[in-house]
């Protein structure tokens, strides 16, 4: 474990000297290289393939072919004539166009646009939680880098509570009991610094899994802009923005696009077909022959055995789980951009709040060690302001991460979660 933790910070180390990577960097770093989001983008690929394969059905057909066949026949009776063997070659091409389909093409180009609208709204859903997610992952590398640094003050400050506690127990000022309480301190600092470090190797790990490097010094981010000024207009935002309220207006397209794909395949197809053969006999020149034919077909499927009507049902049913879809979806959005504007506002003020402890923590632990030397306080109550301090420190790298978060979380909740411009 210790050499992993270790290696890490080796790696970090690595490429701190070299540059400093912003919140803008990493962002860009994951949308061009993280492999989900490049199985995202070519799944988008593959969808905008439905329309012009719902388009071709409108457009002629053409097809050729060509054959070749040798054989030869052998009678029972032996008075039958031998014909011989025989070599025939026969070629030919069709064409043919959907004259009137009932509505069939529409429908399946209608089914195709909404099939690409909802790939596009899941592709930018996917690229956004993409982008959030890095933002988790760099602000908890931030995160878990100041509480390995204040874990390693607070270490070095114990020792030296330690080394002066042996020093006054030495000197006949403190008990036996104060060392020991200075020693157990220190030992929890200790194995505490430890499991901190321990919980960077899994922050730098998951940053590395997203970005595709591992973290150099990262920059404070800046305050995110774009925010809306309310929870109203994060509302109005949303309804025009939200990947998955698109999603699901496309979905309910679909499904309506497939109902008339559905009914339409059980009413009138009117075809124009054209087609020329030809061939011969490969001993024979004056054997060629050949022929033209041109045709209009109509089909109605009269009887499939209630196939049709069953697949028109099916399909109305999807329709209206569909609708019903983009109803929760509604209501699910309204919800958590509430929940996002509700964390931001709590994030701002612990913030604020936080910060007035550590500067509070850091004057009463100041003013502690100078009564302490005074004689006017005693180990414990040095050892347990250290200890205030470590909280209020913790605490501040917390609410700074959780501010951070919060912002692009509301941005993501309402759809408008970018990379930064500088």
């Amino acid at each position: 474990m210790r050499r992993l933790i270790l290696s890490l910070f080796a790696s970090i180390a690595a490429f701190g000297p070299v540059h400093a990577d912003t919140l803008r960097d990493a962002m860009v770093s994951a949308q061009e290289t993280n492999p989900t989001l490049a199985a995202q983008r070519q799944r988008l690929r593959a969808t905008r393939e439905a329309l012009p394969q719902a388009l071709s059905a409108a457009l002629p057909q053409v097809s050729v072919s060509a054959a070749a066949n040798a054989g030869d026949r052998d009678f029972v009776d032996p008075a039958a004539i031998d014909a011989g063997r025989e070599e025939t070659w026969t070629a030919s091409a069709n064409v043919s166009q959907l004259l009137f389909g009932s509505g069939r093409v529409l429908a399946s180009t209608r089914a195709a646009r909404a099939q690409i609208a909802g790939g596009l709204a899941d592709y930018e859903g996917a690229r956004q939680s993409l982008l959030l997610d890095v933002t988790r992952a760099y602000a908890d590398v931030r995160q878990v880098q100041a509480v390995v640094a204040a874990r390693e003050t607070t270490v070095s400050n114990l020792r030296r509570l330690l080394e002066y506690a042996e020093a006054q127990f030495e000197a006949g000022v403190v008990s036996r009991t104060d060392v020991a309480q200075a020693r157990a301190r220190y030992a929890q600092a200790r194995t505490q610094r430890v499991q901190a470090q321990g919980a960077m190797a899994a922050a730098v790990e998951a940053y590395r899994r997203l970005v595709g490097y591992p973290p150099p010094a990262l920059e404070a981010p800046p305050p995110a802009s774009g925010l809306p000024a309310g929870l109203d207009v994060a509302l109005a935002t949303a309804v025009d923005n939200s990947p998955s309220l698109f999603s699901a207006h496309a979905d309910t397209r679909l499904a309506d696009a497939n109902v008339d794909v559905a009914a339409a395949q059980g009413r009138l197809n009117i075809t124009a077909e054209a087609g020329y053969a030809f061939g011969a006999d490969f001993n024979d020149e004056l054997s060629e022959s050949s022929n033209d034919a041109l045709a209009v077909r109509f089909s109605v499927p009269l009887f499939q055995g209630g196939a049709i009507r069953s697949r028109t049902r099916q399909q109305r049913a999807l329709r209206a789980a569909a609708n019903l879809d983009l109803a929760a979806t509604q209501r699910a959005l309204q919800e958590s951009v509430t929940n996002a504007w509700t964390s931001l506002a709590s994030a701002r003020a612990a913030l604020s709040s936080s910060r007035e402890q550590v500067a509070a923590a850091e004057l009463a632990y100041e003013g502690v060690r100078e009564e302490q030397e005074a004689g006017l306080r005693s180990t414990v109550e040095v050892l347990d302001q250290e200890a205030d301090l470590l909280i209020a420190r913790i605490a501040l790298a917390q609410a700074e991460r959780d501010l951070v978060v919060a912002e692009r979380q509301l941005l993501a909740a309402i759809g408008t979660l970018e990379i930064p411009q500088s």
